[in-house]
C-alpha cells in the first residue's frame, strides 16, 4: 500500500521563488537552522513527505530548481 501524503501549497506558490514560504525557509536559513530543523518544519506546516521538504527547503535556498519540487511532488498523487 503506497501512502498518500497532502501539500497544503498551491501551484502559484511553489512556482514563485519570491513566495512568503520560500522566504520564510530563508530566513530560518539565515537564523542558524540546521536543515534537518527546517525540514520539519516544511513538513509540519505544509505536509509532504521527508523527500518534498528537503526540494522545498533546497529550492527556497536557490540549491535545487523548482521543476525538480514539482516532478517530485506529481510522484506523491
Amino acid at each position: 500500500m503506497t501512502k498518500k501524503y497532502v501539500v497544503t501549497l498551491g501551484e502559484s506558490s511553489l512556482m514563485d521563488p519570491k513566495a512568503t514560504e520560500y522566504q520564510w525557509v530563508r530566513a530560518l536559513y539565515v537564523e542558524g537552522y540546521q536543515p534537518k530543523q527546517i525540514n520539519h518544519y516544511i513538513q509540519a506546516c505544509f505536509g509532504g513527505d521527508a523527500q518534498f521538504a528537503d526540494l522545498f527547503r533546497k529550492v527556497a535556498l536557490y540549491e535545487e530548481n523548482i521543476a525538480v519540487l514539482i516532478t517530485h511532488l506529481r510522484t506523491l498523487f
